[in-house]
């Protein structure tokens, strides 16, 4: 099992750390043998996957056990749909695993950076009144508990353990294996276009309700919006994508270099923020494109930012939008990055941020090199009233009395985690903070 130490970064930057070992399985029984090193060194594991998360799920100073040597697909069945991945195989290669079977995830976001367990692990979604995020996807868990057992985990065995480990945060086990349930492969339409704010609040439920996959994103205090709307065609539909120098154009030098340019320079100057909002909120749209879901669904994404993400309930959106544009205007808030705003369907995960809830979720950004905490405080207090849930993988400054309040099973799921690992070898302190430090209640 390959081993090394070093200084380990999320990708935005803004988490570090220097764990004592980082382990590299790439069988079953390396995986488990991890397990067991961390248990004779009575230390901490953590398990990382792409390092797209935001904040320190993944940090430890003890083992950092990283599935990068346990990728692909293990089994694949077109009848029903039914398809299992290894942990650590990164979303960016799902596509083509399946491409050969005619079927394809039902839902992506537009960054495929992270690896399967981690996206489930975190609460990674896309877009799509009609869809749930990864981790409602999964049917299926092969686990490495804290002890060093192996087991297999469904709704139809042992289904307080499936519950709680298919939107675990890492703390119930390491995930060899994820079951998900895929669709037959599809291509997608996507339109964009740049549109009045207030229309597009309006609107975006109704419209949300009966298109396939509909977001928007609004550069703040200006007042117009890019609104991005995805039919699902047959996978037999032609491809239509621009000329490869105008892609080109459009997606690296003005939608990253261009980018970069602007954010970095309203970093030094800040008064320059607005200028730069106001420039790519008129030219962030792109041409219209049929291809394969995979490669509409994702965008390069390469210049870096800090993010912070809130689910709410979908009958709140247009009051929490409106108290969001209030409060900016009000704190003459100046900020390059855009808000997303998408939407998911209700689910059953005990953790997910859309449990029993039809749910819209309102990402804010900021630029790696400025300073993000009080932006994206902001957006946290202004949101609070409307019953946000943060995203797991993303900013956020609630811990266990806050959080305990907003999903309905949390104290099930500390009660599966406290069985499964009573030495706490999984936990860390921000675990704690977020799992069991409840102060005053």
């Amino acid at each position: 099992m390959p081993t090394s130490t070093m200084t380990l970064r999320t990708w935005s930057r803004a988490v570090r750390w220097t764990p004592q070992q980082v382990l590299r399985p790439t069988s079953q029984d390396s995986v488990v043998a991890a397990i067991a090193v961390a248990r004779a060194r009575a230390c901490s594991l953590r398990v990382i996957g792409g390092g797209h998360s935001f904040s320190a799920l993944a940090a430890t100073d003890g083992i950092t056990l990283s599935l990068d040597g346990y990728q692909g697909l293990v089994a694949a069945d077109p009848s029903t749909g039914l398809v299992t991945l290894r942990g650590g195989t990164r979303l960016w290669a799902v596509a083509e695993l399946l491409a050969p079977y005619g079927l394809a995830l039902s839902v992506m976001g537009d960054i495929d950076r992270q690896s399967i367990a981690g996206a489930i692990q975190t609460g990674t979604h896309g877009t799509g009144a009609r869809f749930t995020g990864f981790a409602g996807m999964v049917r299926a868990l092969r686990l490495v508990l804290p002890d060093g057992s192996v087991v297999d985990t469904s709704l139809d065995r042992d289904p307080a353990l499936f519950e709680a480990a298919r939107l675990g945060l890492g703390a119930i086990g390491v995930i060899l294996e994820v079951t998900l349930q895929c669709i037959p492969a599809y291509r997608l339409e996507l339109v964009e276009s740049t549109e009045p704010i207030e229309a597009t609040t309006r609107s975006f439920l109704t419209i949300s309700d009966t298109t396939d996959h509909h977001e928007f994103f609004w550069f703040p205090r200006t007042d117009r919006a890019t609104v991005r709307t995805m039919h699902r065609v047959p996978a037999a539909t032609p491809r239509e994508r621009p000329a490869r120098a105008i892609e080109l154009f459009q997606q690296e030098l003005l939608g990253n270099g261009a980018w970069e340019l602007l954010c970095r320079s309203a970093a030094a100057i800040p008064s320059l923020s607005r200028p730069a909002a106001e420039i790519a909120s008129h030219v962030f749209a792109g041409p219209r494109i049929v291809d394969d879901s995979a490669a509409v669904y994702v965008a390069p994404r390469r210049v870096r930012f800090h993010e912070s993400e809130w689910a709410l309930p979908a009958e709140r959106f247009e009051d929490a939008f409106a108290a969001l544009q209030q409060r900016f205007e009000e704190e003459s808030v100046r900020v390059t990055f855009p808000l997303e705003v998408r939407r998911a369907a209700a689910d059953h995960v005990w953790l997910s941020t859309a449990f029993g809830r039809d749910t819209v979720y309102i990402a804010a950004h900021r630029y790696h090199a400025e300073e993000a905490g009080p932006y994206l405080l902001l957006v946290q207090r202004t949101l609070a009233d409307f019953g946000a849930r943060p995203h797991w993988g993303k900013q956020h400054w609630l811990g266990a009395r806050e959080l305990s309040r907003l999903y309905p099973r949390f104290e099930d799921f500390q009660a599966v985690r406290r069985a499964v690992d009573p030495a706490s070898l999984l936990m860390t302190p921000y675990l704690r903070h977020l799992l069991e430090d409840q102060p005053g209640s």
